[in-house]
C-alpha cells in the first residue's frame, strides 16, 4: 500500500469522452478524487457511481475534480453510464491492472461469466497538485466503502486546516 505525502505511481487510462487520465497530469484545482470501481455488474459499484454523479458539482466547487474508473472495456464501461444515467461523472476504462497494484488496490480475479478476467477492488484516492497522495480509502471487497459525501466533508474539513499533513504517513 502507498503511504500518503508520496508520489503515486505511473497510472493512465483512455477516458469515455476521448482523452486520457494520467497520474502524472496536473491537477486543475486542490485535488483529483481518483475514484477505482469492480465494474458494471457491481450493485455497489452502482450506488456509489450515481452518488458521486450528484455530488460532482460540489466537489468542483472546492476545486476537486472526479474520475471513475475500472477494468472494463470501453464497451461495458460505456453501457454502464448509460445503464446508471451518470451524467457528470469523467469515466475511464482499462484501468490497467499492474499499476493499480501498485497503487496499492487490490485485485480480483473472475468468479461470474459477467466479470472481467481480472479486476480492481474499490478504492478512492484523494491526489493533490503536486501527483501525492493526500488520503486513500481502500477495500478488499464490494462492502464497506467510504461514501462519497464522507470523502466530500473531509475536502470541506482538511480547507479549514491547511497547514495539516496527509494522515497516516508516519
Amino acid at each position: 500500500m502507498r503511504r500518503t505525502g508520496t508520489v503515486v505511481p505511473d497510472f493512465e487510462f483512455k477516458l469515455l469522452n476521448g482523452g486520457t487520465w494520467s497520474s502524472r497530469d496536473a491537477v486543475a484545482g486542490k485535488f483529483t478524487l481518483l475514484t477505482i470501481y469492480r465494474g458494471m455488474w457491481c450493485g455497489h459499484c452502482k450506488k456509489q457511481l450515481q452518488e458521486l454523479d450528484g455530488l460532482v458539482d460540489d466537489f468542483q466547487e472546492r476545486g476537486v475534480s472526479i474520475v471513475a474508473v475500472s477494468a472494463d472495456t470501453e464497451d461495458r464501461a460505456r453501457q454502464m453510464a448509460t445503464d446508471y444515467d451518470l451524467e457528470k461523472l469523467n469515466i475511464g476504462y482499462e484501468a490497467p491492472i499492474d499499476a493499480a497494484r501498485e497503487m496499492g488496490v487490490f485485485v480480483s480475479s473472475r468468479v461470474k461469466d459477467i466479470e472481467m478476467p481480472f479486476f480492481c477492488e474499490p478504492a478512492s484516492l484523494l491526489i493533490d497538485q503536486n501527483s501525492k497522495l493526500f488520503a486513500a480509502w481502500i477495500a478488499s471487497c464490494a462492502f464497506a466503502r467510504t461514501a462519497p459525501a464522507d470523502i466530500l466533508a473531509y475536502i470541506d474539513f482538511i480547507a479549514g486546516h491547511s497547514d495539516r499533513p496527509p494522515r497516516g504517513s508516519a
